[in-house]
């Protein structure tokens, strides 16, 4: 019914997972649905001025706080736990659980979850590619699903847990008010046949479908936290998450 198609992506949404990163891609008529092993894999992919919006933290504070977390967490309610607690900059160096626990409760007071350290290779993967060309991957933004759920469904934090058949349906049901029925039960579908559950979950697919849509969005229909004024980390990157400007309930 689609084909795969060989133009550039106008627009991405990244997702982490446990085989690497699910990327949805929208080349201005079409959506696709991939498997990727890093994040250089989708980079021949896109088009020159492309918008990619990752769901991976982007600019570390010195003491692992920043406002656009606590932004976040206040404008989703119930489900504030869903935004963890970003590790400290000196938690990228290679180091065990212990060494970067240690090192954090030392110097900012508090030690770092397991949640964060083990997401810890992704946002080095991440920070290495921005940081290699800051003028190329100027269109890369952070966002947060959760958060873009929350506002294109007016505001209201999702009611069950992403992972939940009840929590899939909500999200899935909102994507479709931007994706046509088809296309997404064809993205979907063909993503889950070509690859195993353990290496990439159905969540993680609905994950980066939002990112994507997000990206597609035109600057002025993008909001972000902090709302009043940036924040830039120690290496002059942003700390601030992209959502979609909060629409209203049907």
């Amino acid at each position: 019914m689609f084909a795969e198609s060989a133009r550039p992506f106008l627009a991405a949404g990244l997702d982490g997972c446990r085989a690497g990163w699910v990327c949805a891609g929208w080349d201005g008529q079409t959506w696709s649905l991939t498997l990727l092993p890093d994040l250089e894999s989708v980079v021949p992919r896109l088009a020159p001025t492309a918008t990619v919006c990752i769901d991976i933290p982007i600019g570390l504070s010195d003491d692992g706080s920043r406002a656009c977390d606590r932004e976040a967490r206040q404008l989703l309610g119930a489900r504030r736990s869903s935004v963890f607690s970003v590790p400290p900059r000196l938690a990228l160096p290679e180091a065990s659980y212990a060494e970067i626990n240690a090192a954090s409760k030392r110097h900012c007071g508090r030690g770092i979850s397991k949640q964060a350290f083990y997401l810890l290779p992704k946002i080095r993967e991440a920070e290495r590619l921005l940081r290699s060309s800051p003028e190329r991957y100027a269109g890369w933004l952070e966002t947060h699903p959760e958060l873009c759920f929350c506002a294109l469904n007016g505001g209201i934090p999702m009611g069950n847990n992403k992972k939940t058949d009840a929590g899939y349906r909500q999200r899935r049901s909102l994507l479709e008010r931007q994706i046509s029925q088809n296309m997404l039960e064809y993205v979907l579908s063909r993503l889950t046949r070509e690859s195993l559950r353990s290496h990439c979950a159905r969540d993680d697919m609905i994950d980066a479908l939002v990112c994507g849509v997000v990206a597609t969005l035109d600057a002025d229909r993008r909001a972000c936290v902090p709302q009043h004024g940036e924040e830039y980390d120690a290496v002059g990157l942003p700390m601030r998450i992209c959502y979609p400007v909060t629409s209203r309930p049907l």
